[in-house]
Parts: C-alpha cells; sequence; structure tokens
C-alpha cells in the first residue's frame, strides 16, 4: 500500500473537480486502480484515519 499522503492527495484532486461526472469516473477509476487501498480511503474520509499496518 501506498503512503497516506498519495491516497489523500488523489482524492483530494478528484474531490476538486467540477464536473459530478467526471469525479464519479476518476473514483471508479481509482477503486480499480487501488483496491486493497478503498478501506483506507473509507476510513480517512469519515473521519476516522489510522495509519494502515504495514506487512
Amino acid at each position: 500500500m501506498r503512503t497516506p499522503e498519495i491516497i489523500e492527495e488523489e482524492l483530494i484532486e478528484i474531490a476538486a473537480m467540477a464536473d459530478g461526472g467526471t469525479q464519479l469516473e476518476q473514483i471508479i477509476a481509482w477503486c480499480t486502480t487501488h483496491p486493497d487501498e478503498i478501506p483506507y480511503a473509507m476510513r480517512m474520509l469519515l473521519g476516522k484515519t489510522t495509519p494502515p499496518k504495514q506487512d
């Protein structure tokens, strides 16, 4: 898994997009590309950030 800072930066970029359709497409693409990071991203978006365990 990548660093939390990189994940957060990418999600902020997606959130900053003006068009909702484009945001949805980007979120789907992000989730498809990084399926192992979805649980961490969800916790982060809900304000329950805890650093992920490093394997």
